[in-house]
């Protein structure tokens, strides 16, 4: 028994099961526990007898892992799912992290927006266009006949 083939197809179970390729990875952990099965028979060591029943029980905890996977992506494919009891598949199942589609919007005229009636009240009293001071907005220069004497 190599013992380096059996590390070789533990890292290639793991390398399929983080690629997403989970047949390939199963048969992988299948193939290695049965390597450390027949590995452990011919070990007489107690102590090292010991720590590959350690591994491979860890390597049986990923294989399950894998299967748990497995069996959940199984779980999408079908129609409903069996671990949900009768009386939630009634109403459909709402995650509150995912908003609601939206709402569609009401395509209506915009109301109409009453103006004020400008002829009725002016806003400002018009002048005559030249006040007291002169023309608005103008300024015009005091001649030195204009000034006050003091």
């Amino acid at each position: 028994m190599n013992l380096a083939e059996i590390c070789d197809n533990a890292k290639k179970g793991r390398e399929y099961a983080l690629l997403g390729n989970y047949d390939s990875s199963m048969v992988y952990y299948q193939g290695v526990m049965q390597q450390i099965q027949r590995h452990c028979q011919s070990v007489r060591d107690p102590a090292i007898k010991g720590k590959w029943q350690q591994v491979r029980q860890e390597l049986l905890e990923e294989y399950e892992q894998v299967k748990s996977i497995v069996s959940t992506l199984e779980s999408f494919k079908i129609d409903k799912p069996p671990d949900f009891p009768v009386s939630c598949q009634d109403e459909p199942f709402r995650d509150p992290a995912v908003w609601p589609p939206p709402v569609p919007a009401e395509h209506r005229a915009p109301p109409q927006i009453r103006r004020p009636n400008r002829e009725v009240r002016p806003l400002r009293k018009e002048m005559a266009g030249v006040g007291a001071r002169g023309p608005v907005g103008r300024a015009h220069p005091i001649s030195k006949s204009e000034k006050p004497s003091t």
